[in-house]
């Protein structure tokens, strides 16, 4: 399911005139723009302030034919280019790179992280499948008649078991940690006594090296801008989500709505991020936030946008009743 709203958002342009290095200058900064912005401006457009959010039509030019450094919310990289449209450069994931199965793309496919039958414990976190920590913390859903839990993680490396009385187990140090670049199947058997009840096998993706050193240079560069916190962690989530690193958006985010966050794209954010996860009920407690957020403060676009997210994770909460055919 692709839901497509259109942009209902006012226009805000402050321009300031200046010279450098005989140039004409126009500063432009813009907190509301008519389109969705897609980038936004680090330094070297003799235009656009830093920090300017920029639109798939809008053109960057570089100071004295240098180049300019845009951060690209779609890939969730630091681009340099010399001047020019920045849809051009700053463009939607291809089909090869768009993310598979999951509630948010409205696909119904096989979940990784999902029990292999009713009521069996099934993986929490860390959220969705691609890690960056080798050494994660794992909890799941419980089974009411379980005494315990036999945690089982497998792969390249790797293979070691430990039973847990609760549900949840911080990764053992004594153990080997997990390697980048390689799939690991983490098993939860539901135990009564001695008895195997039922269980759930998920898979976990450590992050190769260079993504992680990648997406490690990226954070760094932004988190020196002089902007907001929720700015910072909007960025921080386009860097993770790029790299498919759900645990690591869902993080940030929810450090945002524990400082008691009023922006609702921190929140809309946080739902998606939950759906992509395969959480419903966290997701639209997020995406009703985000929309009371939006109406209070007149933001139509995030409104609608909390509202398609609502709409998707309730067809997930409350599926439609199968009406047998008549005979």
């Amino acid at each position: 399911m692709k839901l497509r709203v259109a942009v209902i958002i006012s226009t805000l342009f402050l321009m300031n005139l200046g010279n450098v290095w005989g140039q004409q200058v126009v500063r432009i900064t813009s907190q509301e723009r008519s389109c969705e912005p897609i980038a936004k401006v680090i330094s070297g457009d003799i235009h656009y302030q830093p920090l300017t959010k920029l639109c798939q039509e809008d053109k960057v030019t570089a100071l004295n034919g240098g180049t300019v450094k845009i951060f690209c919310y779609l890939k969730g990289n630091i681009l340099e280019i010399s001047s020019d449209l920045v849809g051009k450069h700053c463009s939607p994931l291809s089909n090869r790179e768009r993310r598979g199965c999951t509630m948010l793309a409205g696909r119904n496919c096989i979940n990784p992280k999902g029990p292999n039958e009713e009521n069996a414990p099934s993986l929490i976190t860390p959220y969705g499948v691609v890690i960056m920590n080798p050494r994660p913390i794992l909890s799941w859903s419980t089974t009411s008649t379980a005494s315990s839990y036999l945690v089982q993680v497998k792969g390249i490396g790797v293979n070691w078991e430990v039973v847990v009385e609760g549900n949840s187990l911080p990764y053992p140090q004594d153990k080997p940690a997990m390697k980048p670049g390689n799939v690991y199947a983490v098993n939860i058997i539901a135990m009564r006594g001695d008895e195997p009840l039922n269980a759930s096998s998920s898979a976990l993706l450590l992050l190769p090296t260079a993504k992680t050193q990648e997406v490690a240079k990226t954070i760094n560069i932004l988190t020196t801008l002089k902007q907001s916190p929720d700015e910072s962690a909007i960025d921080m989530d386009a860097v993770y989500e790029a790299q498919n690193l759900v645990d690591n958006s869902i993080k940030v985010l929810n450090a945002r709505v524990k400082a008691g966050s009023k922006n609702p794209t921190i929140y809309r954010l946080l739902g998606d991020r939950y759906l992509i996860a395969n959480l419903a009920q966290p997701a639209s407690k997020a995406y009703s936030r985000a929309k009371a957020l939006a109406q209070r403060g007149n933001n139509a676009l995030e409104s609608a946008k909390a509202q398609a997210g609502i709409e998707i994770a309730r067809q997930y909460i409350y599926p439609p009743t199968r009406i047998k055919p008549a005979q």
